[in-house]
């Protein structure tokens, strides 16, 4: 009688180091498109202040013209695939199952994404109660032979968290306006009436609907709730792209103005990015933050939202976001 080949566990893993190293090929990538846009953005803003180097700018294409309504996301053109191991060794199959697609569709006995932490994190701050963000030890990881891998596979489904500065961020209001604000808001504060015209930055909504699908999207304003809160609604009316609110009193009071400390949303700060026009804002946690160009509704054609997105869309695959956003205090 002819031998039947005999498929062993040891003959299954062969398989996977190819599949893991593409993965890392991809990820190489994402990083390498990211330093690349982030670079050429900084290089285009230095070109910009020097007046004789006019003539230059015009022959070198607009960091924005890289994003565009038809702009594909990288995780969208090329779909990583997992290897079919159930006819070869089940425990194989269990370990290298896909993480589900959608976060939030995980069991009802595992808490929220937003709760979820790293196996790593102390129990310390896994017991913290920083606003709805709060952590809790809820969440289980995956049972089986292969618990590294299944905590690996959860941590890396989960959206990463984009905290976004209000004023002068994504708008600007004036007690000061014209027909043209988007909306009009009064605030009554200590009994005291004040009318605030608020007008959104140019593509702002475009903005919050594309980061919305890539990250779980937070604002954190120094503002007091009573004038932030409505501005908030009129961003996301349908409450379907901003998923917290944090406002003057989770900041750090700092001199004449406000810090605000990140790990008041979440502890691991290897997860969390925050975009704020002033740095000051950030400087409890400057390997988290980004800057961006105040906006005081004098541009109309302002695209500086727009040009975040490159960086955005590849930042959200890195293991761990100060690795790279400190690359800019070097």
């Amino acid at each position: 009688m002819k031998a039947q080949p005999h498929h062993s566990a040891a003959s299954s893993m062969a398989a996977l180091p190819r599949d893991s190293t593409k993965q890392r090929g991809r990820r190489r990538f994402s990083v390498l498109y990211f330093a690349i846009i982030y670079l050429y953005t900084l290089l285009y803003g230095l070109l910009e202040t020097i007046p004789f180097l006019e003539s230059l700018l015009s022959h070198l294409p607009q960091p924005h013209l890289l994003v565009s309504d038809t702009y594909q996301p990288i995780s969208d053109r090329s779909a990583p695939t997992t290897p079919d191991l159930a006819h070869l060794d089940p425990q194989l199959a269990y370990s290298h199952a896909t993480p589900p697609s959608d976060p939030d569709q995980t069991s009802a006995g595992a808490s929220s994404p937003l709760r979820r932490r790293r196996a790593s994190s102390s129990s310390s701050a896994a017991s913290s109660s920083h606003g709805p963000f709060a952590s809790n030890n809820a969440a289980a990881l995956p049972s089986g032979p292969n618990v590294s891998s299944g905590s690996i596979a959860a941590r890396t489904s989960r959206k990463k968290i984009l905290v976004l500065d209000l004023d002068e961020t994504l708008i600007h209001s004036s007690p000061q306006g014209s027909y043209r604000a988007h909306h009009r808001i009064e605030v009554v504060i200590d009994k005291v009436a004040c009318l605030y015209y608020v007008y959104k930055r140019p593509h702002v909504d475009y903005f919050l609907r594309r980061v919305s699908e890539w990250y779980k999207v937070v604002v954190f304003t120094a503002s007091l709730a009573e004038y932030a809160d409505p501005v908030i609604d009129l961003l996301d009316s349908q409450g379907k792209l901003i998923e917290g609110r944090y406002f003057r009193e989770s900041c750090v009071p700092h001199d004449s103005s406000y810090a605000k400390d990140l790990s008041a949303i979440d502890p691991d700060l290897s997860q969390i990015v925050l975009v704020d026009n002033s740095p000051l804002s950030y400087f409890i946690n400057p390997t988290n933050g980004i800057p961006i160009q105040p906006w005081v509704n004098s541009d109309p054609k302002d695209e500086a939202l727009l040009d975040l997105l490159p960086l955005l869309d590849a930042l959200r695959f890195t293991d761990d976001v100060r690795s790279i956003l400190s690359l800019r205090l070097v």
